[in-house]
């Protein structure tokens, strides 16, 4: 018989100490993720810097942050996307898990590909996040919209969204060496 894991209740979990890696917390258990590729940071820096640049010009409050931040989706639910934006300003002096769905989440795919394409997107949907980019380090953007993030488009040139008035982001700049 296989002994059983012990699940972790989210007091525990905040209680961890400090870390720069990739911890979340899916409904008890606790996922730590690899460290992240030279070039999925390069991505998700690229992707950052250009949706802090939209943010910054818009008149109306949106804080844009990258992991590892915790953000709580739900009881029990801590996930760290690699970027989200929020529309509000979240203050300098914000401790804990961020307790605001953000609007958007990205999320740059590392090896755990599953993880990222699904249960991420299955978690951020059931929390009402309205749209989830997913970064293929191929070349392209998949981005999910609509009721439960049920619509998915394949982004290879330019990616706009309503969701985001005036943001344009040209796929080949993101993937150039």
């Amino acid at each position: 018989m296989l002994p059983q894991r012990k699940l972790v209740l989210e007091a525990e979990f905040l209680a961890l100490p400090e870390s720069v890696d990739k911890i979340e917390l899916v409904d008890g258990e606790v996922i730590v993720s690899p460290s992240p590729s030279p070039w999925h940071q390069i991505l998700l820096g690229r992707i950052f810097v250009a949706l802090c640049e939209w943010a910054r010009a818009r008149s109306e409050p949106v804080t844009v942050l990258q992991a590892p931040t915790d953000v709580r989706f739900g009881a029990g639910r801590i996930l760290q996307p690699d970027a989200f934006l929020v529309f509000a300003r979240i203050p300098r002096d914000y401790e804990g898990p961020i307790d605001r769905v953000p609007e958007l989440c990205v999320e740059v795919l590392s090896a755990d590909r599953a993880h990222d394409r699904v249960t991420k997107r299955l978690l951020y949907a059931a929390s009402g996040v309205r749209e989830y980019w997913v970064v293929e380090p191929s070349g392209l953007i998949e981005r999910w919209s609509s009721a439960g993030l049920a619509q998915v488009e394949e982004i290879r040139e330019i990616l706009t969204t309503s969701l985001l008035p005036g943001f344009s982001l040209d796929i080949a700049a993101l993937f150039a060496e």
